[in-house]
């Protein structure tokens, strides 16, 4: 396990200035990555994005003592976008990353993401239905004999949080997601709560 002592200092910041997710940047090895933390998810998630039109998404998963595994899936893709070549001295790890990181991430909050980019990039890692639809839009009250999707309630979560996920499985209630950014309706979230 490797602790990200730095995700700590900054989620305290996160705590006083009551944000529950940050996006900030990191370069290794020349390559870029955006970086999206979310602490409404236990386990907390911090992804690892490349950029562009194609990018490749690292998932990880962080506990509550901001430990990690040192294994990251699709470690191929990613010694492939790093460019790193073979050095008989030294063997590239992960946790060679994950210290590199950890010594780049904020101190101080400085952005949050907004919905659509969390779920354009978890969408990349988890099983959501509909992975293009990434603009909420609404919600839908299920008849009787219908229940909420877990890949609904997955994409529920990777955009608002383990609350409201919960709330729509409780209430059984479906969010609805369009692929076109102007109908984008965040404050319809907000009803949800009256329900």
């Amino acid at each position: 396990m490797y602790e990200f002592s730095a995700l700590k200092i900054l989620h305290e910041d996160m705590k006083v200035k009551n944000e529950e997710r940050a996006i900030f940047p990191f370069t290794y090895n020349s390559k870029d990555f955006s970086c999206i933390f979310l602490t409404d998810i236990k386990p907390m998630r911090l992804y690892l994005s490349t950029l562009g039109k194609n990018p490749i998404v690292f998932e990880i998963e962080i506990d509550e003592k901001y430990c990690a595994k040192t294994y990251i899936e699709d470690y191929k893709e990613l010694i492939l976008y790093l460019e790193i070549k073979y050095d008989p001295n030294h063997t590239f790890k992960p946790i060679d990353l994950f210290e590199a990181l950890n010594n780049k991430i904020p101190k101080k909050f400085q952005r949050k993401p907004n919905c659509s980019e969390v779920v354009s990039v978890a969408s990349k890692r988890r099983r959501v239905e509909e992975a293009d639809k990434i603009y909420f839009c609404g919600w839908r009250n299920n008849p009787t004999g219908y229940n909420v999707s877990e890949m609904n309630i997955e994409k529920t979560r990777i955009a608002f949080g383990d609350k409201i996920a919960a709330m729509c499985n409780l209430k059984n209630v479906s969010l609805c997601w369009t692929n076109i950014s102007s109908d984008e309706y965040l404050k319809k979230i907000n009803y949800l709560y009256s329900m």
